[in-house]
């Protein structure tokens, strides 16, 4: 499989059950849940694909604001990072605005054909194979002890599969540099880092004061843009919406 890029089906395929949300009218699709069941062999391969594809982007191709399904972060690093962006603003006197903004149907409406492309230009050299497991992939529902017929699945990233999370925050952060190339809104803040404990020069050591500016706080597909006016907050979520039509995303926006 891995020379020659040819993908067993099997690992392709999914059966979709539903699941209803302990609440509401179950009536309602808003109230029910999907999950997609998929091949244990195939599951294993996605695994090992995913540590390999981590791997490679930890080098730093990832932004550092993005804390989303990532070893050693989590929901703790953001809300730190929102309390200190918080504190630093009371500290310099200056406003602090946050869009809060939540891509609808995420995973579903990610264009593979532009994945494949943003893969490349991040240099992972195997592309071609998680491009199989994607191209040809069938569905089936099942509910009530029935089984539907098969149909194709051509939109956005597999569904229950452990590279789905990843490929998702490596298309939205392509996605938030093409936004923001060519301005950089955000919050200018100072911080100060100390020499290395075991340098052996720490007797002697600096303590040096650099600036940074933050933006963006990420969490797969929850995102947080923070500024200090309101004309910055509505050009960051002009560029935003603008970026987003362009990649096929639907979005929701809470202020």
């Amino acid at each position: 499989m891995w020379h020659q890029g040819q993908i067993p089906q099997d690992f392709k395929d999914a059966t979709i059950v539903d699941l209803q949300k302990k609440k509401g009218n179950r009536q309602l699709c808003d109230n029910h849940r999907v999950i997609s069941l998929l091949s244990i062999a195939g599951k294993i391969f996605d695994r090992i694909l995913l540590n390999r594809l981590n791997a490679h982007l930890e080098q730093g191709l990832l932004p550092e604001s993005q804390c989303g399904f990532r070893r050693q972060r989590g929901t703790i690093d953001m809300i730190f990072a929102a309390r200190q962006l918080q504190e630093k603003c009371q500290e310099m006197r200056t406003h602090f605005y946050t869009t809060f903004v939540d891509l609808t149907k995420a995973f579903d409406t990610v264009n593979c054909d532009g994945l494949w492309k943003i893969m490349q230009k991040f240099g992972c050299c195997f592309t071609h194979i998680v491009r199989q497991l994607h191209d040809g992939m069938m569905a089936r529902v099942a509910d009530n002890g029935t089984v539907s017929e098969a149909f194709t699945v051509t939109n956005g990233v597999k569904q229950g599969c452990v590279l789905a999370l990843t490929l998702f925050s490596l298309m939205f952060s392509a996605m938030l540099m093409d936004a923001y190339r060519d301005e950089r809104p955000g919050i200018l803040i100072a911080y100060r880092m100390d020499g290395r404990l075991l340098n052996q020069r720490r007797m002697h050591f600096r303590s040096r004061v650099s600036t940074a500016t933050i933006h963006e706080i990420l969490f797969a597909d929850d995102c947080a843009l923070n500024t200090t006016t309101e004309e910055e907050m509505q050009r960051s979520m002009d560029l935003f919406a603008w970026t987003t039509s362009n990649f096929a995303s639907t979005l929701r926006k809470r202020l």
